[in-house]
């Protein structure tokens, strides 16, 4: 020992109880360190990076790739598939198409014949109506009905609109068309049914110059019933206010505009014989030609409501030969489509 050495400094002994805590720490320090390089299964876990690891080299690298992975599938999952569109809009046309050729069709009023219950005039911005189609696959119309129709041979009330000759001009017609903003190029007219197949009619002048109009269901012996028409309208005297009497025939009808002086419905069509008689046939039109019934007037706003039957046409039990009866409409619970009858068929050359 030289003379810097210090003597060694004297430990007291441990305790057996200080003895035995530093042994059970140690031995919960390897129990952990076990667990934690223990695998669920039992087994020792494989060495980071290796092909059983099933993580990245790096923890940080692999969390990093898995968020954007994920990000990436976020993405694509959010994002339409781009012929998505393309098939909706296909899809609208499609149902907006049927609907139109099988169930409810804009029309347009181009004229003053059916003055003051539907507006219309050339160059003004007449009513648009709704056609309601499928109603006469179930019944006939009735009297009272504001019908459109295909014109009947030699109902020319004007020369049909001829399609414009530019392209994009046609193609925004045949839009406006569709939607009801514009005529159509075939020549359609509206009137309002006053007889049907089976029934009589005959008008006359009565006080004031006004029309009179009179129905009989039992031939031109009577007896007659006069309508009260609030709804005509007119605005000077009528050249056509005696006719008849003329005996619809079956499948006919007998229509008349509501502005008396100034439409070219059946009296303007009833031959050379005008007024001492009158031919069935060239003067109705055939049912066959009908394309629906006027249910509202859609277009503009503030003329918005629906297109009743008069109360003078429901009172009375009219047109008894024409009309199919409730009862029978009623027994007939079937599709509509499976009842389009003969006069959705094949149509007489024109």
């Amino acid at each position: 020992m030289t003379d810097r050495d210090e003597p060694a400094t004297a430990q007291p002994p441990e305790s057996p109880a200080a003895a035995d805590d530093a042994s059970l720490a140690e031995q919960i320090d390897i129990e952990n360190l076990e667990a934690e390089n223990t695998a669920p299964d039992g087994r020792a876990p494989a060495p980071a990076g290796s092909a059983g690891s099933g993580v990245d080299t790096t923890t940080a690298d692999g969390t990093a790739r898995g968020r954007r992975r994920r990000r990436g599938r976020d993405r694509r999952r959010r994002k339409a598939p781009w012929w998505e569109l393309p098939i909706l809009v296909a899809i609208a046309i499609g149902v907006a198409v049927l609907v139109k050729t099988f169930v409810v069709q804009p029309f347009y009023i181009p004229s003053q014949s059916m003055e003051k219950t539907l507006h219309g005039c050339p160059g003004c911005s007449g009513d648009r109506i709704l056609v309601f189609k499928p109603v006469y696959d179930v019944r006939d119309p009735h009297p009272g009905d504001i019908v459109v129709f295909d014109a009947p041979p030699g109902w020319n009330e004007g020369p049909p609109p001829s399609a414009p000759s530019n392209p994009i001009v046609r193609a925004v017609r045949s839009v406006g068309q569709f939607i009801g903003f514009v005529p159509p190029d075939d020549l359609v007219l509206v009137k309002r049914v006053i007889a049907v197949g089976g029934q009589t009619v005959r008008g006359t002048t009565g006080p004031g110059g006004a029309d009179v109009v009179q129905v009989s269901d039992h031939g031109p012996g009577g007896p007659w019933r006069t309508l009260s028409e609030p709804f005509v309208f007119q605005d000077g005297p009528d050249p056509r206010a005696t006719f008849g009497p003329v005996t619809v025939p079956k499948g006919r009808l007998w229509v008349m505009g509501d502005h008396r002086n100034d439409s070219a419905d059946s009296r303007f069509h009833c031959g050379t014989g005008y007024p001492s008689t009158c031919d069935p046939v060239s003067s109705t039109v055939p049912i066959s030609e009908v394309i629906g019934k006027a249910v509202v007037i859609a277009w503009p706003p503030s003329r918005w409501r629906t297109l009743g039957t008069p109360a003078t046409f429901t009172a009375a039990a009219l047109g008894g030969g024409g009309a199919v009866p409730a009862v029978s409409g009623a027994a007939l619970v079937l599709p509509w489509w499976f009842l389009r009858r003969r006069r959705r068929g094949m149509r007489p050359e024109r």
